[in-house]
């Protein structure tokens, strides 16, 4: 179970074109349930920095009875630029402690395309192309780009010492339940590679599309997902 929390807390991944459809910073809160029980909690802000750059933020750790036993705490940044109107990241880092503590860090050589990414460590050289982002900035970049109306998603994913492709798949309009009332929302959903876990996500016009909510079903069928609870600046 502590892996699959992990992994969701990672989910969602985006690419960013024009700054009329960029989203504005925001806080969202939100929930994340494991089998219909609640077991932790998580922040996401994007902020802007004084030299020009772009931030944002993942913070994420489980809470009650599970916190009690196993805390788990997970902390994610990127940041990035707009370079003649496109999203470039810049750095990417993930650090977990509690249990199992892992640290994970990407640094975005353009000049050069070429990413270093430290692991495990390990530090492997990916070569870049065009509209690599990482796995936290993409999930701006679906907000930014489901606001210029487009539907079919496509995102190249620098991670693990090479470029994953990830592409999810509309399903339909759906209203769903929140801590801020019920929203409708674009239905979208990501099967892996071996056909045996999916992500499925829930982006709510009203907030720049913002996924306010996201389900994970491992291969053996547990079912883990995050609700928003709270947001700050997308209103």
């Amino acid at each position: 179970m502590k892996s699959v929390f992990i992994g969701l807390l990672l989910l969602w991944s985006y690419a960013l074109y024009g700054a009329d459809s960029f989203p504005p910073p925001f806080t969202a809160h939100y929930k994340v349930y494991a089998d219909g029980l609640p077991v932790g909690k998580g922040t996401r802000t994007l902020s802007f920095r004084q030299n020009g750059e772009l931030q944002f933020d993942s913070i994420a750790e489980t809470t009650g009875l599970i916190s009690f036993f196993k805390h788990i705490r997970i902390e994610e940044r990127t940041v990035f630029t707009q370079v003649g109107g496109k999203i470039r990241p810049k750095e990417y880092s993930y650090h977990q402690t509690g249990s199992k503590p892992r640290l994970t860090t990407i640094s975005f050589d353009w000049s050069k395309k070429v990413a270093k990414n430290t692991f495990k460590d390990q530090t492997q050289e990916i070569l870049l192309d065009e509209g690599t982002l990482d796995k936290l900035l993409y999930q701006v970049v679906l907000m930014q780009e489901l606001e210029q109306g487009k539907r079919q998603l496509n995102y190249k994913i620098a991670d693990k010492g090479k470029i994953s492709t990830y592409i999810p798949t509309f399903i339909g309009e759906v209203h769903v339940k929140t801590g801020i009332g019920n929203l409708k929302t674009l239905k979208y959903q990501r099967v892996s590679s071996n056909k045996k876990r999916h992500t499925t996500l829930w982006c709510a016009p009203s907030l720049h599309y913002l996924p306010v909510q996201v389900e994970h079903v491992e291969t053996d069928g547990d079912v883990f997902s995050m609700v928003l609870q709270s947001v700050q600046g997308l209103d």
